[in-house]
């Protein structure tokens, strides 16, 4: 099974605080590192080639869940796309709704491809119906991130079809493989209609088939070669992260690639869209080996991954991993818990985290293994300006008074970890409207004639459960746990649920815990400036929009500033990375463990301190 989902009764860490392999490799890369990007949600600058990886990947799964037997070379890139999704994104098995596979007429046999280079020939045609659609989605994705750089100009359309195009090739050789094998042992059980629990996406429905409505009979025949051969990955049309493979303790979770198994063998593929040069490359190499060891454990430790490979799209290369024996998983599981241990049961401090960079490893293309750099991690890592272990240094701001110029008075700064966005109180339901039409129902509060709106940003807590009562009604009284209380723009009072908070039913006798007159609606924050960020664009009434915000780090955590462009200010576009700037007068926001502030007009933001720059 190449997917391993949790079970919510027994989940008590939940999708946000799992350890990954990205996140060891982070880690081991230097532990500082890992406690910016995890711990300080600092977010590195997307750059266009993070998302072709994607556009590559998603073209080449598209093109790899369809059927010369169903679709012709120009049958729209979306045909497949109405896959039915339960309510964690996962393709459901219950519905009763017809899979999109299952709805088509497979075509007239003398339209089917009758060799390789026929079947390549479709394929490289519906990789370029997907592409173009996949680039553009990840045009518009890049473009509306607030941490953007680099230029979209620079990815070649050209360039990601060849990648593509190197991976059917790759595929094309299983498929003659299992030609030349006659389809091996399975293909009988496949012509029957016999699925697995996750069978490899198709388009077709999850249950068993009474038979296959591609199978033939005799020889095994190309169209029957390229359907059996299918590997697993995930569907491009599931919720994100729906499909994890997650340790049966839930501590460690992964996502496959790709996984062959059509000949009882278990081959786990990683797809990259690059040449493999570099000090990531090692990365990758330990990434598989995790996912052996994810592989062995979530199969009760009795079978056991036979091959893991690397595709390197853009070398054209294939590279064979060592797969580690039992002894060296299970010793692997070992140091991984301990590692969940002192990282995700309780957040370590800064000071547990130095920044203790491993030195960079050499690999030429294809992640072929070559001497090491001369260089220290530090040049290329983003955050060396702030970084104690590069230009920075560990003298952040830990609160105070604070006086501003043009001002006569004293400000009270609170430090990062002081602040409070979340609170829990018990009030009654003044109205409910919508909840029996399919969406997220509209719900008032009251408190001792005080009213807030609920603002339902999630279907459901992170522990799975509802975020709501699915029967809450006028007059009921509720425990709203771990809200985010704000003040909108006309001045209300909204609570905010989102992954971290829910309402519950209680007795009508349980006390009210915190008051909505607890509400403190203006905070003053510093920190050390570690990025600022910008978003535009064009509201559904036609108008443009711009919004500008910082991400800020102090002694004791860091959160993020954002605002309407003409709330902030001169100074913002003066300050620069390492100077320290206080906001005062923001409203507090957050969202799951990050503390966000609110810049309005009425915020004032200063530089108080520039750090030296050549």
């Amino acid at each position: 099974m190449p997917v391993h989902l949790s079970v919510p009764s027994e989940d008590s860490i939940g999708p946000f605080n799992r350890l990954s392999a990205s996140q060891v490799n982070a880690y081991a890369s230097c532990p500082r590192l890992w406690f910016y990007e995890k711990v300080r949600r600092f977010r590195m600058p997307q750059i266009p080639v993070l998302f072709v990886g994607r556009a590559v990947e998603e073209s080449f799964c598209k093109m790899l869940m369809e059927s010369p037997a169903l679709l012709v070379t120009n049958a729209a890139s979306d045909t497949l796309a109405a896959i039915p999704l339960d309510e964690r994104g996962v393709p459901s098995r219950s519905t009763e709704e017809r899979w999109p596979a299952d709805r088509l007429m497979t075509l007239p046999p003398e339209m089917w491809p009758e060799n390789l280079h026929q079947l390549r020939h479709w394929a490289i045609g519906r990789l370029k119906k997907h592409l173009p659609v996949s680039l553009k989605a990840m045009k518009e994705e890049w473009s509306g991130d607030e941490r953007k750089a680099g230029d979209w100009r620079s990815v070649n359309p050209d360039y990601c079809l060849e990648m593509c195009i190197n991976g059917l090739d790759f595929h094309l050789a299983e498929v003659q493989r299992c030609m030349d094998a006659g389809g091996g042992s399975g293909l009988q059980q496949w012509r029957i209609g016999h699925r697995p629990k996750w069978p490899a996406p198709d388009g077709r429905s999850y249950s068993s088939l009474e038979q296959h409505p591609l199978a033939q009979k005799g020889p095994i025949s190309l169209i029957e070669a390229w359907e059996f051969t299918r590997p697993w990955f995930v569907d491009p049309h599931a919720g994100k992260f729906a499909m994890n493979a997650i340790h049966p303790d839930h501590w460690f979770q992964g996502e496959y690639d790709l996984v062959y198994r059509w000949d009882g063998r278990i081959n786990i593929v990683d797809i990259k869209a690059s040449i493999g040069r570099g000090d990531r490359s090692g990365d990758y190499v330990e990434q598989l080996r995790m996912y052996a060891m994810l592989w062995w454990v979530t199969h009760g430790k009795t079978e056991s991954v036979d091959s893991l490979e690397i595709w390197y799209l853009g070398a054209n290369v294939i590279k064979t991993i060592d797969v580690p024996s039992s002894d060296e998983m299970s010793s692997m599981e070992h140091d991984l818990e301990a590692m969940w241990h002192r990282l995700r049961e309780h957040t370590p401090s800064m000071d547990e985290c130095p920044p203790e960079p491993r030195p960079l490893r050499g690999f030429s293309k294809g992640g072929v293994a070559e001497t090491a750099p001369n260089e220290s991690r530090c040049t290329q890592c983003d955050w060396s300006q702030i970084c104690p272990g590069g230009e920075g240094d560990e003298n952040l701001p830990h609160g105070g008074d604070i006086q501003l110029p043009g001002s006569s008075g004293r400000f009270t700064i609170t430090p990062i970890e002081s602040l409070e966005p979340r609170m829990t109180l018990v009030a009654d339901v003044f109205s409910v409207m919508g909840a029996r039409e399919g969406r997220r129902p509209q719900i008032t509060v009251a408190q001792d004639n005080l009213f807030a709106k609920v603002q339902l940003l999630v279907d459901n807590h992170q522990d799975g459960t509802p975020s709501w009562p699915e029967n809450i009604a006028k007059g009921d009284r509720v425990k709203l746990d771990s809200v985010v209380p704000t003040a909108n723009w006309k001045g209300e009072l909204e609570l905010k649920v989102d992954p971290h908070a829910s309402i519950l039913h209680v007795a009508g006798s349980e006390p009210e815990a915190q008051s909505l007159l607890d509400f403190r609606a203006r905070w003053n924050v510093s920190g050390q400036l570690i990025y600022r960020f910008e978003k535009k664009g064009v509201g559904r009434n036609g108008k443009q929009w711009h919004r500008k915000g910082a991400m800020i780090m102090d002694s004791t955590g860091a959160m993020k500033l954002e605002g309407w462009a003409n709330d902030w200010g001169p100074q913002f576009d003066l300050a620069e990375t390492g100077d320290t700037v206080v906001a005062v007068n923001v409203g507090l926001d957050a969202w799951a463990i990050q503390v966000r502030g609110n810049v309005t007009r009425n915020t004032k933001f200063q530089i108080i301190n520039r750090v030296e720059r050549d």
